[in-house]
């Protein structure tokens, strides 16, 4: 995998942290999780997993986004590959300005841009929300709380490169692998448009 930016978009628990780092594994992409920008600042606010996250902290998580995206788009060696992870809902302005930022930087990169919109049945979200390992990453571990949210709709995601996975009851190595063959597939169909076109 050469110059892709593979996006996985998703609510609480349905395994965007654990496939992307398969992904990372099976192809030596790197990993930018929305922990890494969310981190920094929930660290700091003692954010517990179900207190509700104060508004200011969002905007100060995005100017971290930014840095990092200009990162990727100015100083990152060109043959790189980035597996990025966010849980961004339809009503929000923020998600969608944060999901066409990510655009913008495969577009300056003049790379491979796949979003993964992956989905996991009830069940699956109530066994995986309240993890321990969830919990040291800072991140949502109230099932009540991750059940209000998954009400809430997801980003709608309109790109051509599209790729859906329902995560329920697959190992997160086959969606790697499921994923990694769709970005596969998107990169020879814009090499060849590239060739037919020059």
């Amino acid at each position: 995998m050469r110059n892709t930016i593979i996006y996985l978009i998703g609510h609480y628990g349905v395994g965007k942290y654990t496939i992307a780092q398969e992904i990372a594994a099976q192809t030596g992409a790197r990993v930018f999780d929305n922990h890494l920008a969310n981190n920094v600042i929930f660290s700091l606010i003692r954010e517990d997993g179900r207190t509700k996250i104060p508004e200011r902290a969002w905007d100060l998580i995005m100017t971290i986004r930014r840095q990092a995206l200009t990162a990727m788009a100015e100083i990152a060696p060109e043959r790189a590959s980035f597996v990025l992870t966010n849980a961004l809902m339809e009503e929000d302005p923020m998600d969608r300005e944060a999901f066409d930022e990510v655009v913008a930087t495969s577009e300056k990169r003049g790379g491979v841009f796949v979003p993964v919109i992956l989905r996991a049945s009830d069940a699956a979200h109530a066994v995986r929300v309240p993890s321990a390992e969830r919990e040291t990453r800072l991140k949502m571990t109230d099932v009540d709380g991750a059940l209000a949210a998954r009400a809430r709709e997801i980003l709608r995601v309109t790109h051509p490169n599209r790729f859906d996975l329902d995560t329920s009851e697959i190992e997160p190595q086959e969606a790697a692998r499921q994923i990694i063959a769709h970005a596969g597939l998107v990169a020879a169909q814009q090499s060849a448009l590239r060739e037919a076109t020059s």
